[in-house]
């Protein structure tokens, strides 16, 4: 494996025994460690760790990732999630209340972070089945593997965009730990960060009009931070000496649900306003180790991965952290959930992306979109929306092109994911 491609692969047992241990890389992975001898190169400012034990004398570990993601809005359909129970890393899928629990990947490689697409009918997933770490999507029952990225450096962390037509994801390509976008088969790859800090573990909003992700400051700290869909306006939420990892959307767009280490342990689950106010602790156990949280499509509940003892198993909670119950009871290690809406259920959400040529500004009403510095919003399906161009000084405005024609204002039925662009000449 190459300079760069180390990455760690931990149960979430094994990140709570590092963490309370006091190691200074708090890395927010589960995976099985790699079992490499010496030490991997460090990433990303990080520094290779010294063996705490004999089981870890040839277990050293460097970077981490870990998704878990957006509840799109919608019933409550399967959860998947990883488990280790069949001897490596593979992709299950159950009904919410525990039963029906299925091997979907069942292949000798390792499979994890699943991700369920907003319509509930496939999920993107990691996979290292071709000699790398690369994306893939596959139906939910598994069948229809098709491989998406293909590129020598890390990618993995995938999480769809509300309207499913893009997936945003994690890669090494551009040299260090950036968030990339790409078409839903794949293609047009394009870069959002491009940070002297390590940035990770994209969410889209449900309402599509933000990227949450964890980013590190320095060496020590994660921050959750919040961006624009196209990397611009990069928000920091958090802002504190402790630990903020995995965080995840509510349906609504309204709250950020994350592991979080400012009430005393690294392994609480929390809840926050999108803009970072009012935190409350949801778990509120420092006995037991919680992490990787994902909002149920209704959001009423939430997902997480639970360690009690030695053991990692799925727990159910109400979404004010009332309720908890356990669904998972394997003699494996099973983490990492994902709460799929019912399969085949429409999209509640549509993407319109306005580009222009020449000088000029695009509003909308609804609000949403001030092109040029905010030219892509979602929009509730059904929505109409109305454009309004403006020219820039020297300029005049000489139509629309795609979803609208003409000069006048622009009225666009969200419908399905639309493009609109607006034109400005000069003199």
């Amino acid at each position: 494996m190459a300079q760069g491609e180390w990455i760690e692969r931990q149960t979430p047992q094994k990140i709570k025994n590092r963490e309370r241990s006091g190691w200074k890389n708090h890395l927010p992975i589960r995976y099985v460690l790699s079992t490499a001898v010496g030490a991997p190169p460090a990433e990303a400012g990080m520094t290779p760790m010294k063996p705490r034990s004999v089981l870890f004398a040839a277990l050293l570990i460097t970077i981490a990732a870990l998704p878990a993601q957006a509840g799109f809005p919608g019933s409550n359909g399967k959860i998947a999630f990883v488990s280790d129970r069949d001897g490596n890393q593979e992709i299950y899928t159950m009904n919410p209340d525990g039963s029906g629990q299925l091997n979907i990947t069942n292949n000798p490689a390792n499979d994890y972070d699943p991700a369920w697409s907003p319509d509930g009918t496939r999920i993107a997933f990691t996979s290292e089945r071709d000699n790398g770490r690369e994306i893939y999507v596959m139906n939910g029952d598994g069948s229809g593997v098709t491989r998406l990225t293909n590129d020598p450096a890390l990618d993995w962390t995938p999480a769809w965009s509300p309207d499913g037509t893009k997936i945003v994801f994690t890669s090494f390509r551009a040299g260090g730990g950036e968030i990339f976008v790409m078409n839903a088969d794949g293609s047009g790859v394009v870069q959002l960060t491009d940070n002297t800090t390590y940035d990770r573990h994209p969410k889209w909003s449900p309402n599509g009009s933000k990227i949450a992700f964890e980013s590190q400051p320095s060496y020590s700290d994660w921050e959750i931070m919040v961006m624009n869909a196209d990397g611009s306006g990069a928000t920091q939420l958090t802002n504190n000496s402790n630990l903020d990892f995995e965080p995840d959307w509510s349906p609504d767009s309204t709250k950020i649900v994350w592991r979080t280490g400012q009430f005393g342990d690294s392994g609480e689950i929390a809840v926050m306003n999108a803009d970072g106010t009012g935190a409350v602790n949801l778990t509120n156990d420092l006995l037991v180790y919680d992490a990787q949280p994902a909002w149920a499509p209704d959001g009423t509940r939430i997902a997480y991965a639970s360690v009690q003892g030695s053991d990692s198993d799925i727990r159910l909670m109400n979404a004010d952290g009332t309720g908890k119950v356990t669904i998972t009871t394997s003699s494996g290690q099973d983490y990492d959930p994902d709460w799929g809406p019912t399969s085949g259920a429409p999209p509640s959400t549509f993407a319109l992306t306005v580009t222009k040529s020449g000088q000029g500004s695009v509003s909308s009403a609804p609000s949403g979109i001030k092109c040029g510095r905010d030219c892509s919003e979602s929009y509730a399906a059904g929505t109409a929306v109305v454009l309004t161009a403006k020219a820039g000084r020297g300029y005049s405005f000489t139509g629309w092109s795609g979803a609208c024609s003409g000069t006048g204002t622009c009225t666009v039925t969200m419908n399905a994911a639309k493009t609109v662009t607006a034109t400005f000449s000069s003199g």
